[in-house]
């Protein structure tokens, strides 16, 4: 099956170097140096991905992309930033990004990205200790065929980041001790477009307050105990638009 991607950055060099890579990987590639251009090569072609950086002269990234879909509603985009402001990745997330990736980018986490495209995977990542909740959402994911990888502690979570690409990770208020903010704040650091769904829980912490992470960098919070099926509508409205 031949799978078609289009690169685009207004840093020539960086299109080359990641072209080569990616065809390395099995992809046919196509190359624009500028929105506008990525624009016109959506136009003309169907692109099973498109890996396109944020900021960039002339048509962002992002406007680029709420251009694309207005030709192909369906269109799968993958975006890079070396800049890590909130309002733009919350903007590219709304705008149903498919992920947004930090430069450099780690190169395993987008292979494993791009494989799961072609593969219709839906991966999840589970962050918590707690193996009795675990349980209500393995349940869950399985019956609605995700796909899902687990973990018990942030070091492993971060790891799971760069290694394997989730699209969406479901964090517990408090895994292994590490607070709530800490928590969120790590990973996004590691994974800056990672759609995160925080599960609270009654706080007896009367520190907790002091570490919330900022509104900007959840999708949203799910307070415990949920129907588990609250989780899936939130999972579909990322994962299918």
């Amino acid at each position: 099956m031949t799978r078609r991607i289009l690169v685009v950055d207004d840093d020539r060099q960086m299109v080359r170097t990641l072209s080569d890579i990616v065809s390395l990987h099995g992809w046919t590639v196509d190359s624009a140096y500028s929105g506008e251009a990525a624009i016109e090569a959506v136009g003309r072609q169907d692109y099973d991905a498109v890996l396109m950086d944020v900021r960039m002269a002339g048509i962002n990234g992002v406007e680029a992309f709420k251009a694309m879909k207005t030709i192909r509603r369906g269109i799968k985009v993958i975006l890079m930033t070396a800049y890590s402001a909130a309002e733009i990745i919350a903007e590219a997330e709304r705008e149903g990004a498919l992920r947004v990736l930090a430069k450099p980018v780690v190169l395993p986490a987008l292979f494993e990205m791009l494989d799961q495209m072609t593969q219709g995977l839906k991966p999840v990542l589970l962050v918590a200790d707690d193996a009795d909740f675990l349980s209500v959402l393995h349940t869950a994911l399985e019956e609605s065929s995700y796909a899902w990888l687990e973990v018990t502690s942030l070091s492993e979570a971060l790891t799971a980041l760069e290694e394997q690409a989730p699209l969406v990770v479901v964090l517990d208020q408090y895994v292994n001790g590490v607070t709530l903010g800490e928590s969120v704040l790590a990973i996004k650091r590691v994974s800056p477009g990672v759609a995160l769904i925080l599960c609270e829980g009654e706080s007896d912490n009367g520190d907790q307050k002091q570490t919330e992470p900022p509104p900007a960098l959840i999708y949203a919070t799910l307070h415990k105990p949920f129907p588990p099926g609250k989780l899936i509508d939130m999972l579909e409205s990322i994962l299918e638009r």
